[in-house]
């Protein structure tokens, strides 16, 4: 599910050197290009430049009691997926939700809204393969 997206893997050399993750990415990092309102994939750990201006890491799951494939379960349950954001106007961190709100939420002149967070855990076996679905919006 990666529509428009361009991926850079490794060979990146517009570092500033800082290490302050204010621009471009360093070499070795795995960065995903897109544009607000487009949606995007991300993977643990993985980051996404936005309209060349918002940027935003999967920093960690912190929630997984959603319904195991396979299982009959009375409630769907929820997984939690924490992102931090970053922009010209500062940093924050956001926690998203899949079967609660808040779904969506606006920090440094973004919103981000969690579409889908795959895959869901197997009934018997954990995952870290998980990757988000996003979409970046200027903030309203």
């Amino acid at each position: 599910m990666r529509p428009a997206v361009a991926i850079v893997l490794g060979a990146l050399a517009c570092s500033d050197g800082s290490g302050a993750g204010g621009g471009a990415a360093a070499i070795g990092d795995a960065v995903v290009e897109t544009a607000y309102g487009e949606p995007f994939d991300l993977g643990l750990g993985e980051r996404a430049l936005v309209a060349g201006e918002f940027r935003v890491t999967f920093d960690r799951v912190a929630e997984e009691s959603r319904c195991p494939e396979g299982a009959e379960c009375v409630q769907a349950g929820n997984a939690a997926a924490a992102f931090a954001v970053e922009s010209d106007a500062g940093s924050a961190t956001l926690t998203l939700n899949t079967g609660r709100e808040p779904r969506r939420a606006a920090a440094m002149g973004g919103e981000l809204r969690l579409v889908e967070l795959s895959p869901r855990p197997d009934a018997g076996a954990g995952t870290s393969a998980y990757e988000a679905t996003l979409i970046v919006s200027p903030a309203p």
